[in-house]
């Protein structure tokens, strides 16, 4: 998927199986699924993580940072969020796919 063009309504965005991480003290350390990268996440990307522990889109990452911190303006919230989901997706450390809608049944 290219990260650029996911959407943050109907992408839903996980954690890549073979990611891995570590929490040390308060920050999280990603080691990426080649076992030779290793990245320090800042206290946004970190939250994000945290959060991917069941995927999301994000749109509904953007309703929770949305709630605990409602001064934030959403166009921000929502800019922050796609600029984090784009690297852990452009670096392999998610992946992201399309949800399906379930159509109504006719009559």
């Amino acid at each position: 998927m290219n990260a650029s063009l996911f959407d943050l309504e109907t992408t839903q965005i996980s954690r890549h199986p073979k990611a891995q991480f570590r929490d040390v003290g308060d920050e999280i350390f990603l080691v990426h699924p080649d076992g030779v990268q290793i990245h320090n996440l800042n206290p946004m990307a970190a939250a994000l993580w945290r959060l991917l522990d069941n995927p999301m889109t994000g749109r509904e990452m953007a309703q929770v940072v949305q709630t605990a911190f409602p001064i934030m303006a959403l166009s921000k919230v929502e800019d922050d969020i796609k600029r984090v989901l784009s690297e852990f997706l452009e670096r392999g450390f998610a992946q992201g796919k399309e949800k399906t809608h379930k159509k109504p049944k006719s009559p």
